[in-house]
């Protein structure tokens, strides 16, 4: 038990660090584009879109090179080493001699993720082995609920801090950047400091990721339809979601005119509201199940984009957030949780990668095919259109794990058991 709390602890640390250093980039990137290296809505729906693109490349690459991973530890520590520089380049950029200075911020957040799908792939194999199963809801809860809280800080104090300058300034935000530089180093320590050595499931000496690409195991996850009816729910879901990634952030800067402390308390409201609420999605996963609850985030998650666009009114942008941080709560715990749930525990790295490959090629589709809609049909038609699609995402959640539950308690035959 003691290995075990050891672990939790480390990886809530350390995912807090992390969570610091991408609340102050990916919650002001946005910003940063728009209002001092002036992106247009092209560059704007690439800064959602080329990441998952590259993503897709990068997570086979990925699942390539774990084939050959002894210890997923060092190889997620190298990974994020090299990720976390990124952000350094991200400030440096209006200092250099560059044409079109936020085409190459949008195409070093793109290129962040080569190095990060490593990472991500990595950690996720890892952490998998490390927590128990009956041990993930309480830990990913508790996790995810202190993340959320670090992050909210991390995001408040920096909005604060941008709101006291010219907003059309670059130099707040590169210094904000750089300033990520201590925390990335704090999270690299606690990484290093995990104990790989007696991970659920894996012999001494053994490496996992070794059967990624083995045919018989692949032959067998494309023969789990369990796996798939679950991962096609979850991608539909994901198209909804991400396909209004870039009209959220255009509509509160351009259409609400949010300056960058206003966006800072629509994210903190978001997230108070998860911190209030990530063990009820615990405790409730533990009682109905992964399947049935996100199925009832996803249906939550439905009112985030209708809703939005009823004002541009500051306060009531607030209002809105607060309420979709409860559906968020639940999609950001019980994502992962579902799929970990779904994924045997002997082809479970196989599982993840392939899984984060197909999501890559939904992360790409989906924010270009909102940008498409925003400049052929309008925002209301862009944002409409990702509230029907996360709804009927929820529908098809349910509707497969109730399938799941069904096909587990079905009494055996007579003829099953040869009589």
């Amino acid at each position: 038990m003691r290995f075990i709390w050891n672990n939790e602890r480390l990886s809530i640390a350390n995912g807090s660090f992390a969570n610091i250093s991408m609340s102050i980039v990916n919650g002001f990137v946005a910003m940063y584009l728009l209002d001092s290296l002036h992106a247009t809505d092209g560059e704007m729906g690439l800064l959602n879109s080329l990441p998952s693109l590259v993503n897709l490349f990068a997570m086979l690459a990925a699942a390539l090179a774990m084939t050959k991973v002894v210890s997923k530890k060092r190889f997620c520590v190298t990974a994020t080493v090299v990720s976390r520089t990124f952000y350094v380049w991200m400030a440096l950029v209006p200092w250099l001699p560059l044409a079109h200075p936020a085409l190459w911020v949008v195409w070093l957040v793109a290129l962040t993720r080569v190095p990060q799908s490593f990472g991500d792939l990595s950690w996720q194999a890892l952490i998998g082995d490390l927590i128990a199963p009956e041990r993930r809801s309480a830990f990913f809860s508790e996790r995810y609920r202190v993340l959320t809280l670090v992050g909210l800080v991390a995001t408040f104090a920096t909005g604060w801090v941008l709101q006291q300058f010219d907003r059309h300034w670059a130099l707040p935000y590169q210094v904000a950047f750089l300033s990520t530089v201590i925390f990335s180093a704090l999270e690299i320590w606690l990484l290093i400091r995990h104990d790989e050595s007696k991970a659920e499931g894996i012999a001494p000496g053994s490496s996992p990721a070794a059967a990624l690409f083995n045919r018989a195991e692949i032959r067998a996850l494309l023969g789990d339809r369990r796996f798939w009816l679950v991962v096609g729910a979850m991608l539909l879901f994901n198209f909804g979601w991400q396909l209004s990634w870039p009209l959220f952030n255009i509509y509160q800067i351009r259409t609400a005119h949010a300056p960058a402390f206003w966006l800072g308390l629509f994210t903190v409201f978001n997230q108070l509201t998860q911190i209030l609420t990530y063990r009820w999605w615990g405790r409730m996963a533990e009682r109905h199940g992964n399947g049935r609850m996100m199925a009832i985030a996803a249906l939550g998650m439905s009112l985030a984009p209708v809703l939005t666009i009823v004002s541009t009114n500051l306060y009531y942008l607030c209002a809105v957030n607060v309420i979709t941080g409860i559906p968020m709560a639940g999609t950001n715990l019980l994502l992962f949780n579902y799929l970990l749930e779904v994924s045997p525990p002997q082809r479970r790295t196989t599982c993840i990668a392939v899984y984060n490959v197909v999501l890559a090629v939904v992360g790409f589709a989906a924010p270009e095919f909102g940008i498409f809609l925003l400049e052929r049909a309008g925002m209301t038609a862009g944002m409409l259109t990702s509230t029907a699609l996360r709804a009927l995402s929820g529908a098809a959640l349910w509707w497969v794990a109730m399938s799941i539950h069904r096909s587990r308690i079905r009494p055996v035959s007579p003829v099953s058991l040869g009589r």
